[in-house]
């Protein structure tokens, strides 16, 4: 089965002309606090994602694709959510709960939102038909926690999917590619979390954002360390020079 796999991604890459690895590339996206690899530039396509509560959020999704596979990240902007879920519940308190549009009993889920933003992003996935499920579990990106899952989809093709929240934003990071092909780690593996100027965000101890005492915006950030990772793999200039010989 391992040889008939790599026959096929063999294949695949000769197919795809000048469509190849080395067309790859890290891309940032400082706006939304990312980078990946995405084979060429991604399109970006501005979208309005609904939540688990009904709020209309914005968002973006970057795609690519090329002979191998499709690729996508996208970003939902949580940070207005609090405001949308305060201004829902003032509605329904000035209307004596009596309003059918906001609910009869007034209630502010905006923690609910946040707490089960993940999970609301992940069921998508899970309740597609014909969808078998053959991995699911949490995982972390630079200990941001998320989710990582893999599903066989009806057509045989596999989708892999990790969905992560950082600083406000709903992230859901995917890929899809043909039966039998190995899994994309190249794009999977990528994603990374960026600061304003670039650098690379890894937290000393777990992130996750809706547990414990939180406030969002969340200000207590656990302890995080900024790489630069354009230049920490580069070698240096000269080569170092031998040490004396001994005596």
């Amino acid at each position: 089965m391992r040889l008939i796999q790599i026959i096929q991604a063999a294949l695949l890459v000769t197919a795809a002309g000048p469509v190849s690895a080395q067309d790859w590339a890290t891309v940032k996206f400082i706006e939304d606090g990312f980078r990946a690899n995405f084979p060429g530039e991604p399109t970006v396509e501005s979208i309005t994602y609904e939540s688990e509560f009904g709020m209309q959020l914005p968002g973006r999704v970057y795609h690519a694709a090329d002979a191998l596979g499709d690729y996508s990240t996208t970003v939902v902007d949580y940070r207005a959510s609090q405001q949308l879920h305060d201004e829902r519940s003032s509605r329904c308190r000035a209307a004596n709960g009596a309003n059918q549009l906001d609910g009869d009993s007034c209630q502010n889920s905006f923690e609910l939102e946040i707490l089960g933003a993940i999970d609301h992003a992940a069921a998508k996935f899970l309740t597609r038909e014909g969808v078998k499920v053959t991995q699911y579990g949490m995982y972390f990106i630079d200990r941001v926690l998320g989710r990582h899952m893999q599903l066989t989809n009806a057509d045989g093709s596999r989708t892999y999917a990790g969905i992560h929240q950082h600083l406000g934003r709903l992230y859901i990071h995917q890929a899809t590619v043909p039966a039998g092909m190995p899994e994309p780690l190249l794009f999977m593996q990528s994603l990374a979390w960026v600061n304003a100027d670039g650098l690379a965000i890894r937290y000393v101890s777990l992130y996750s954002e809706g547990y414990g005492e939180w406030q969002f915006p969340r200000s207590d950030r656990p302890p995080f360390r900024l790489r630069d990772m354009d230049n920490s793999l580069e070698r240096p200039a000269e080569p170092r020079r031998p040490p004396p010989p001994r005596r």
